[in-house]
């Protein structure tokens, strides 16, 4: 078909839009944690209650004074600074506390057990996508500890807990929106993988036999008769 004047028609433009990215520049690899039956992402912090939330609040801070570079920087270090030393009973009992919990779950001292669980907090509380929410957090968090006082220090931390842990349920969330979204282009515009069959296999013809032909007759010398 022809458009006004005999003209060809102009030609379908179809634009792509650009497949969706990470969040926070996340890695495409990105492993999710699992979900609870309320639906929410299960982590390390979730329903910790007691002197371990304590703990685990102090291990989130300290992350974030030791990682934070931003504008909260200078009060976000002052306000640790401040907790380590108004709060040092608290911080001592409750890491006992902790190490007794991990020795009686293990059947050990708990020293061990401490160190990894240690460890697993501080790689979860640096996760690069989630930190300037987390900065932000550990900033108003720290500021509310360094002035508890010692009495409701311990009773608080869970709410101060799930606070610090909020910017990295919200960084799941938008990561497995990401999932969908990215599934979802890869549908209608990623082309479909290449069909890859199997080469036929080479013909090689049966080898001809060789055919024997019946033995030529021997013909044996009649004895010469004597003179």
């Amino acid at each position: 078909a022809r458009g006004p004047g005999g003209s060809a028609p102009p030609p379908v433009v179809i634009i792509v839009p650009p497949r969706p990215l990470p969040p926070g520049n996340a890695a495409a690899t990105q492993i999710l944690p699992g979900r609870g039956l309320d639906g929410r992402f299960y982590t390390a912090n979730t329903d910790i209650t007691g002197d371990r939330a304590f703990w685990q609040m102090k291990i989130a801070l300290n992350v974030a004074a030791i990682g934070c570079r931003g504008l909260e920087e200078a009060t976000l270090v002052s306000a640790y600074n401040a907790i380590i030393k108004n709060h040092g009973k608290a911080i001592k009992a409750t890491e006992k506390s902790v190490i007794t919990q991990l020795g009686k779950e293990n059947k050990t001292n708990g020293i061990k057990e401490r160190d990894k669980l240690s460890t697993q907090l501080f790689n979860y509380f640096a996760q690069p996508p989630a930190q300037r929410d987390f900065c932000a957090r550990a900033n108003e968090v720290a500021q509310l500890v360094s002035t508890t006082p010692a009495k409701d220090v311990v009773v608080q931390a869970p709410g101060h807990l799930s606070r610090l842990d909020q910017p990295f349920l919200d960084f799941y969330e938008a990561y497995a929106r990401y999932q969908v979204e990215a599934a979802a282009w890869d549908a209608k515009y990623a082309p479909p993988p290449p069909i890859m069959s199997a080469p036929a296999p080479l013909y090689v013809p049966p080898a001809t036999p060789t055919v024997y032909g019946p033995a030529a007759p021997t013909t044996t010398p009649s004895p010469t008769p004597a003179g």
